[in-house]
């Protein structure tokens, strides 16, 4: 069966059954008959109004007036990180497995999770 022939076919089976869109019987959303149309005085009357959602401008002398609290906070310091584990310190870095089979392999992966040493503060 030509390609043409089965895509007719399917097409026209999916028209018969209700509900399905098919390039025949869709309809763009612009053209539907429920499509809800604003008539042009409204909008006109709602351009010419005040908007209540408008961004406020203020004027620099009350922003700076009332950013004065923010001259009078301390500067952060900085803190140093703590020094880095040595090779003999605590626990060995990595963690290694060998793993048997038809190719003997060697995997190695940190001893503690990125999460965990980043919370001891590693």
């Amino acid at each position: 069966m030509d390609p043409r022939d089965r895509a007719d076919a399917v097409l026209s089976r999916a028209q018969a059954r209700n509900g399905v869109v098919t390039p025949d019987n869709m309809v763009s959303p612009m053209d539907a008959a429920n499509t809800q149309q604003i008539p042009r005085s409204v909008v006109r009357r709602i351009d010419g109004e005040d908007d209540p959602d408008t961004t406020t401008q203020l004027p620099s002398s009350l922003i700076e007036s009332n950013d004065s609290h923010l001259a009078e906070v301390p500067p952060t310091t900085r803190l140093d990180p703590p020094p880095a584990p040595g090779p003999g310190d605590g626990e060995p870095d990595v963690e290694e497995t060998e793993i048997s089979g038809l190719v003997p392999t060697t995997r190695t992966r940190p001893a503690k999770s990125n999460v965990a040493r980043r919370l001891e503060g590693l």
